[in-house]
This record gives C-alpha cells, structure tokens and sequence, in this order.
C-alpha cells in the first residue's frame, strides 16, 4: 500500500482513538465501573509486535514467536474495555474484573486478534491479598511456517490458541516493601499442521517492590517456566518445542511534577529449548531477548492523560535465522471522570 494511503488510514485510527475514549467510573462496594483505553502504534515489525507487547511481568511473557523473512511495517489499534466490580466480604473487599483488548492491523488484518482476562482479587487482611486471573488468546497468527507432520515440509499458516491461570499472593511486609509470589499454569494449542506443538507451562517466581519516595517507585520480578511439548520424543516428526525460561524484569515509576509522570521497564528472557531428537532443529538452541520501554504520561486534568510510549526488543539465537528487531512507538488517550 502506497504510503500516502497508510498516513490516511493512520489519521482514521487517530480519530477513532480520541472519539472512542469512554469514562472511567471509580467504583464504590458494590458498585460496578467500567473504563476504556486506545492507543495507536507503529511498529516496524508486524509478525514480532505481540510478543514484543506481551512481554512484560503482567501479560504472557512466553508467547510463541516465529521469524519470517520479512518484517512489514504496520500502524496498529490498541483498544480495550475494563469492567469492574468491588464488593465486601468477611475477609475484606473483592475486586472482580473482566477486560477484553484488541490488535487491530492497519494493513495486515491477518494477525488481527483478541485477549480476554477475568480476574478476581480478595483481600485477605489489610497487607494481604489473593489474586486469580485467566487470560484467553484464541487464534493468534504467528505467521506462515514449514509444517513436518505430513513429511512434504509444505507452507502453512501457523496458529496457537493460549490458556493461561495464574495466581499471585501478595503482602505488604512495611510501608516502603510489597512482596508477591507469582504462578501460572497454561495450555497452548496450534492448529492441526503444527499439532506436535501442543504445549502445557507451569511458571513461578517472587516480584518485590519498594516505594522509595512519593515521587519513586521501584518493581524487580524473576520467573522461571518449563514447557513440555507433545512432540518431544517423537523421532518421525522432530519437532520439539520444549523449554526452559529464565524471564527477569525491572521497572519504575518515577513522578515528575507538574502533571508529567514517567514509566520505565527492562525485561530479559532466556528460553533454552530442551529437545532432545537428532536432526531437530530446536535442539541446542537457545534464545535471549531484551526488550526496554519507556511511557511518558501528562495528566492534562484530573479527568484526562495523554501517554507517549517507545518500546524497542532485540533478540539474538545461536540459530541466527531466529534474531529479530522490533521498535514499537504509540500515543495513547485515557479520560476519568
């Protein structure tokens, strides 16, 4: 598409962005609440834009990702709709939270695809909270793949549908000091071509985080994940996808003043695929990922926030036929009232 049509488009999802904005009603006990966010991006890498997005603490850090040969640039719709409610219970108040968020493309509506959570979390005492969360991602297009089930390496459309439950219990040891200790459990199902794939994960890990000042707040986080695939063992099809993850992150909140406050994240990742088959070209090969992020947010009024964000992953493969780039920059538009 010629880029004079791209910028026309651009500007539509723009306008979309600013006309679609939706309160935000801060709930009280037994009160529901609804909020909306938009932003738009653009990334210079269509096939690696979500991962790069869901590679943080709170989304699905280990996302299946494959590297084409190709990497199209695209300017990207972010929607998505909170709905809250808070009730009170003999233990304390329970926050009950469904969201549905989107990736809607510009130019390759193919990988256009949708992420549904519920959540519910309980207060347990005043410094101690229980969290349980399912995410649902049906039908991601990871992007077209040699399949090897059929024995004739054909080209097809790779597809993975995620499930994942995931828990956090957290306790405020002081003022200053937040512990949590995370776990997940999920269940990833590709299409019939890339069946073998079929993949049940269990995570776990501690995040700690520190008020440091009213203007400073720091979160480090580590998570470890074993991923067991149905095809490891199976000597015909050698396509084993099984896995270790080393996933470390760190990230900060800093309040400037005047309205302006500043987001900061560094995320790591460390995959090492456990294959054990010759001619396998999963064994051996271990990847690492880097990706940094930076939203910069200026609260126009008490109702209103406009956010400025930049996200940049790098990974690099002892199978260099796997290393990508990805730059992502989005503006983005929340109202409250």
């Amino acid at each position: 598409m010629h880029s004079r049509s791209r910028l026309r488009r651009a500007w539509f999802l723009v306008g979309w962005l600013v006309a679609g904005i939706s309160p935000t009603f801060h709930a009280q006990a037994g009160e529901w609440s609804a909020s909306t966010e938009a932003k738009v991006l653009y990334t210079d890498n269509v096939s690696e834009l979500s991962a790069t997005r869901r590679m943080a603490l709170s989304e699905d850090p280990s996302q299946p990702t494959i590297v084409p040969l190709k990497n199209p640039q695209d300017v990207v719709w972010e929607p998505s709709l909170d709905v809250r409610r808070v009730s009170e219970t003999a233990f304390g108040p329970t926050e009950f939270s469904m969201k549905a968020a989107g990736f809607i493309y510009t130019d390759h509506s193919i990988f256009n695809h949708g992420n549904y959570r519920l959540q519910v979390k309980q207060a347990l005492t005043p410094d101690t909270s229980l969290l349980l969360r399912y995410r649902y991602i049906p039908n991601l297009f990871l992007g077209p793949n040699v399949e090897r089930r059929t024995g004739t390496r054909l080209l097809e459309e790779e597809r993975v549908t995620s499930h994942v439950w995931r828990t956090q219990l957290e306790h405020r040891f002081h003022q200053q000091w937040t512990a949590t200790l995370i776990g997940r459990y999920g269940l990833r199902f590709f299409n019939e071509a890339f069946a073998e794939r079929d993949t049940k994960f269990w995570t776990i890990g501690p995040q700690v985080t520190f008020d440091a000042a009213a203007w400073l707040s720091l979160t480090l986080a580590y998570l470890f994940e074993r991923g067991l695939a149905d095809g490891r063992g199976d000597t015909q099809v050698k396509d084993d996808v099984s896995y270790r993850q080393h996933f470390f992150s760190v990230s900060s909140t800093l309040v400037l003043g005047q309205g302006f406050s500043l987001d900061l994240g560094y995320a790591y990742r460390r995959k090492d695929f456990t294959s054990e088959l010759a001619g396998d070209s999963n064994r051996g090969v271990v990847d690492t990922t880097h990706v940094g992020s930076a939203e910069l947010r200026y609260r126009i009024s008490s109702d209103a926030t406009v956010t400025l964000g930049v996200q940049r992953a790098q990974r690099a493969s002892s199978a260099t036929s796997r290393d990508f780039f990805n730059t992502n920059t989005s503006v983005g538009l929340q109202y409250r009232f």
